[in-house]
Order: C-alpha cells, then structure tokens, then sequence
C-alpha cells in the first residue's frame, strides 16, 4: 500500500516538473509581453512618413521578415525580406511564421532597441508621430492567421490609415505613403486579432 502510494507521488511530482517545464517553454517563446500603452492625448489630425524604400512582394508566412527589412531600409540598411527570413529567429515548425520575439530578436541582434506595446488607436498614432519611423503592427484572426504590416500614416478626416504591406502585389497608395490604404474601422477589425495578450499590440524600434 505503501509503494503504490509513494509511486503515485512520484508520478504526480514528474507530472508538476513536465507542466513547469512546458510552461517555462511557453513564457519564454512568447517574452516579452507587450507594455500597456493607452495615451489620452490627441495626435494631429494627418500624419505621414515620406518614405520610399521599395515594396517587396513576400513568400508565403514571410511578412515578419518583410516588414523588419522594409524597417531597416528605412535605417539604412540595404537588406531584403528573403535575407532576413533565412536568418530571423523563433519560427513556428513547419508553417514557418515567425513569433513576435522572432522580429524583436531580429532587431536587437542588429544593434537597434525594440520595444512592443499593447494600446488603442491614439497611442498608436502618437508613437508614430514622436519616432517618425515605420510600426510594425500584427492584425489577424486567431489561429486562422496572422500577419505583419507596416504602419507609416494615417489622415483622420478621411478615416484613412497607410500602410506598407508586403502581401500586396502593387502600389495601391499611388502618391500617399506605403503600398495599402485601409479605413479605420476595418483596421481595427483586424488589429483586435483573436489573440490573447497581443491583440492591438505594436513594435517600435530605435
């Protein structure tokens, strides 16, 4: 009676240790965890970066890369998506797409200082007008799929937002900024993305 009691503590301590395990693997591939960012403060009314670094057309689950090259380019570094999605880390098996500590990685193995964010419309806005440079932002829908954009304007009379999006075949934006132009409402449909933790979130880089 004695040893089937001590073997099923032993069973249930190797039980804890495995969750534990699993759980500490969780934390770290998802780390770090989006800041909390809701600013009152109104922004301008229109804001754009006039920027033009070429719009790549990217591979299938490559828009993290593609949106961290098309950043880079715009720091001056003269790098492609592909190059950069053969080397970007924290790639989910088999699909290939890239977690959001893949981009931040990314960005500090090159020197820069990125940083994620969770917040609402208006902070995301505000940090675009105080950096003056290109947001990464993840929209989607759940597991179904998730992608990488690149905020670059917006024009709040028109209810417009701009966007460099490497699933884009062509320059929609004619001379507005980016390659993608897309209404708030719909942007925000997507940006509250299914995902718990980091849904509106964005990353920022210096």
């Amino acid at each position: 009676m004695g040893f089937k009691k001590e073997k099923v503590k032993i069973q249930w301590l190797l039980m804890g240790m495995i969750f534990v395990f699993l759980l500490g693997g969780l934390i770290h591939l998802l780390s770090p965890f989006p800041t909390g960012e809701f600013k009152a403060e109104s922004p301008p009314n229109r804001y754009e970066i006039s920027i033009n670094t070429g719009f790549e057309r990217q591979g299938k689950n490559q828009c993290a890369a593609f949106s961290t090259a098309f950043v880079l380019r715009n720091f001056g570094q003269n790098l492609q998506g592909a190059e950069i999605y053969a080397k970007i880390p924290y790639k989910i098996p088999i699909s290939g797409y890239v977690l959001p500590k893949g981009v931040v990685s990314y960005f500090q193995s090159q020197g820069f200082r990125p940083a994620i964010y969770r917040g609402d419309l208006n902070s995301l806005k505000n940090r675009l007008v105080q950096g003056n440079k290109p947001i990464i932002v993840l929209v989607g829908n759940g597991l179904f799929w998730q992608h990488y954009m690149t905020f670059l304007g917006y024009d709040d009379e028109k209810k417009e937002l701009y966007f460099f999006d490497s699933g884009r075949d062509n320059d929609e934006n004619a001379e507005l900024t980016g390659n993608r132009t897309m209404t708030e409402d719909y942007f925000l449909k997507w940006w509250s993305n299914g995902l718990p933790v980091f849904n509106h979130v964005y990353i920022i880089v210096e």
